[in-house]
């Protein structure tokens, strides 16, 4: 089978040592702030849940106005304060710390709330675009047939595979995610609680996924092969795309056209929609009939 190659283009890479600096933020470049759309005046009063989620908001907002070059020095709780349009004096009280001045712990919250994403990264969108496949598959799904259920199967495999891939190499809050994530567990003397963020963040995209790729299991009659399990299955799964995602911001998206369709025509292949269906079929057993 000839594959034919296609490139696109991608961004350039930040520099190496910005995400060293993420945790820390001690550089001091300028601060940039964002208008108000508010008339000046009072700010208006908000309960201090809605005050405390809008000032993250905006500080993670203007993280990816500021990109990664300058850490997590474009975070600031004065600046949060203008974006957010909220009362200085609440903001303040808001992130009072035993141990750190207000804008450590309000940078620090920030940084605890980004390693989050993995926890919702992508899981609505990719369980969206399965159903999807599966009502347009339908007829094949439920055949009798092995082969038009193989069939089936692999189209979905593509087609999620590449949307899903696209959305976690393109989206700003994976690089973000990403570029923190290094920064936590290379420092010395990791926060805890930055690892054990990490850990949980991780541990719940795994479990959501397995679930995911359970039912899909059931759906088309797979057995899982003696030795393996579900959640072994998704880490790899979850490894090699995330692998992927990462390094497409320095080498070209490739994509490859392979006669994969049901009269053998080209389909459009992302790397990892391959690599996860050579995982399929090492993990899993098809039905005989």
């Amino acid at each position: 089978m000839e594959a034919k190659i296609l490139l696109a283009p991608t961004e350039t890479s930040s520099h190496r040592h910005a995400i060293f600096n993420l945790l820390c933020g001690y550089a001091r470049g300028k601060v940039l702030h964002m208008k108000a759309t508010r008339p000046r005046g009072r700010p208006p009063k908000y309960p201090p849940d809605e005050v405390r989620a809008r000032l993250v908001d905006s500080a993670i907002m203007r993280l990816k106005v500021s990109g990664v070059e300058s850490g997590l020095d474009s975070i600031t709780l004065d600046g949060a304060i203008v974006d957010a349009d909220v009362p200085r004096g609440m903001a303040y009280r808001i992130w009072q710390h035993d141990d750190l001045t207000p804008q450590e712990a309000f940078r620090r919250t920030t940084v605890l709330e980004l390693l989050s994403i993995p926890a919702t990264a992508g899981l609505p969108a990719t369980r969206e675009k399965t159903e999807k496949l599966l009502a347009e598959y339908r007829d094949w799904v439920e055949s009798d047939k092995i082969e038009e259920r193989k069939q089936a199967f692999h189209d979905m495999v593509r087609a999620v595979g590449n949307f899903n891939y696209e959305a976690l190499a393109t989206s700003s809050n994976w690089k973000l995610y990403s570029a923190l994530r290094t920064a936590a567990i290379t420092r010395p003397n990791s926060d805890p609680e930055l690892m054990q963020a990490l850990r949980a963040g991780e541990a719940y995209l795994i479990e959501q996924y397995s679930q995911l790729y359970e039912e899909l299991r059931e759906i088309f009659g797979l057995e899982l092969r003696p030795g393996y399990t579900m959640a072994q299955f998704t880490m790899v799964c979850y490894a090699v795309n995330e692998g992927l995602a990462s390094r497409v911001i320095t080498v070209p998206n490739e994509r490859l056209l392979l006669p994969t369709g049901e009269q053998g025509e080209d389909q459009e292949w992302s790397l990892f929609s391959i690599a996860f269906d050579a995982l399929v079929e090492r993990f899993f057993i098809w039905p005989t009939a």
